[in-house]
């Protein structure tokens, strides 16, 4: 529902809340020209535009249709495809690389997630995952804030998501982008 309602202005609010890492994404992911990439949670198609713009073949999920209706108005030159991120229609080892950019928290079935990632991500496909430590204090203000607009949050322990990805055949680790906010770089064995 949230995003459903954020989707015009969504774009302006995450450069407003400097979470808006678009231009960082070619760099942090490289490379990424000629390779097949899922923005899983990829809402208004920001991080794609970027990418298609380095010579990426882009393929944006997202839950939202308001979210993919904003990116089809936008013109962003990817699929745009609305569906659940535990149940992909998508065929099995299909992409080189996996971004889920401030949207792994929004997903309630995290080893639901991991599986499908797991399933479409080529062997020695890459997986990024951007997302805020709920260890932090900034991070429990936004899941109380997303909690108060009825959009349940579970933010994951960024030491947990290396392990539970690890047990899944992604073998990763984090580093921190902000104060509060990682990035995870993962490669699929």
């Amino acid at each position: 529902m949230l995003f459903e309602l954020m989707a015009p202005f969504y774009d302006w609010f995450i450069k407003v809340a400097n979470v808006d890492h678009s231009r960082r994404m070619p760099e942090w992911l490289a490379p990424v020209e000629g390779m097949e990439v899922l923005d899983l949670g990829g809402g208004t198609g920001v991080n794609a535009r970027t990418l298609t713009g380095a010579g990426s073949r882009v393929t944006v999920v997202d839950a939202s249709r308001a979210m993919l209706d904003r990116a089809a108005a936008k013109k962003v030159p990817a699929r745009l495809i609305q569906s659940n991120a535990v149940n992909l229609p998508l065929p099995d080892e299909s992409f080189d690389l996996v971004l889920i950019s401030d949207a792994w928290h929004h997903f309630r079935d995290h080893a639901g997630v991991v599986h499908e990632v797991a399933r479409v991500l080529r062997p020695g496909g890459r997986l990024y995952i951007i997302d805020f430590d709920p260890q932090k204090g900034k991070t429990r203000f936004l899941a109380l804030l997303e909690k108060l607009v009825a959009e349940p949050s579970t933010f994951t322990i960024p030491d947990n998501l290396v392990e539970m990805l690890r047990q899944a055949g992604i073998k990763g680790d984090f580093h921190y982008l902000t104060a509060n906010q990682f990035i995870y770089k993962g490669v699929k064995g």
